[in-house]
């Protein structure tokens, strides 16, 4: 795991010029060890490389960079009695061996890909789901508590989303939670994650922003939100706790804990408003 994480930091030049040596190397043990022993197995290896961690661009590039040496190897410590055109239907039999490798490998990471995004994206909003918004917190609270730096989480209910489902249907319901999501995310920066936690809930985190930035952000984010479901004509409005954490909490839990209860404040206390609190976290 630890070479994998590894060679998913390098960029792809990097990558792409370890293809090349390891190529060249290979080509230099298979010229020197002559014909009899086959080297075609050896040269799948940069093709793999480079075609998972630097794409099938790229991938495509070195299978043809590796067919070409091996052909090379092979034209160069070929007897002189063997046929002339044995080693180009070689060379085509390879090369087409190493391309089919590549577009396997490259359809492979494709929809492994895929996969991972099916499993942390809500299927209605296509924003974070649950399970990987903790992770990105988790990552947030160890780097705030490392560079002691500030940071804002949103927690934010929409009130009376059942009189929409019950008048419209639950079709318009959905194209509503989708529409919230999208302007909350076109209202923040690319930095920021919003996840919707289950139902009418969402929560946004803000990494590196303290009270006063993220009050603009906050209002902004409303503003907006209002000003969309009125174009739409949909009878809604937004509860939003807010909290600005001067410490990190001591877990994820604990964070949501304390934004869900600013929220259900402003909801019990009349709905359609935003309580923001900055607050030195303390264990429970």
């Amino acid at each position: 795991m630890q070479v994998i994480e590894f060679l998913q930091r390098q960029s792809k030049r990097c990558i792409v010029s370890a293809g090349v040596v390891q190529v060249l190397v290979l080509w230099i043990i298979d010229y020197v060890t002559g014909p009899d022993f086959s080297f075609v197995v050896f040269y799948l290896f940069p093709v793999f490389l480079v075609t998972w961690f630097a794409g099938k661009q790229a991938g495509i590039a070195i299978s043809l960079m590796s067919g070409i040496a091996w052909f090379v190897a092979d034209v160069l410590t070929t007897p002189a009695d063997v046929s002339g055109a044995i080693p180009y239907l070689n060379l085509v039999t390879k090369l087409g061996f190493f391309l089919v490798v590549n577009f396997t490998i490259s359809s492979l990471k494709v929809s492994l890909e895929r996969e991972r995004e099916m499993a942390r994206t809500d299927y209605l909003t296509r924003v974070a789901n649950s399970r990987y918004f903790a992770e990105i917190a988790s990552n947030e609270i160890k780097r705030a508590g490392r560079y002691l730096h500030p940071f804002t989480v949103a927690y934010l209910d929409i009130d009376d989303f059942k009189s929409v489902n019950d008048r419209w249907g639950h079709s318009t319901g959905d194209q509503l939670l989708a529409l919230v999501a999208d302007t909350i995310r076109s209202n923040i920066r690319a930095t920021d994650s919003i996840a919707r936690l289950g139902g009418d809930e969402f929560v946004f985190l803000l990494p590196e922003t303290g009270y006063d930035a993220a009050s603009v952000v906050i209002q902004k984010v409303n503003q907006s939100l209002q000003a969309a479901m009125g174009r739409k004509g949909w009878p809604v409005t937004f509860s939003i706790g807010v909290v600005t954490f001067r410490t990190p909490p001591d877990s994820v839990d604990g964070m949501i804990r304390v934004a869900d209860a600013f929220m259900y404040s402003v909801k019990h206390s009349g709905k359609n408003r935003i309580q923001h609190r900055e607050i030195e976290y303390q264990a429970a």
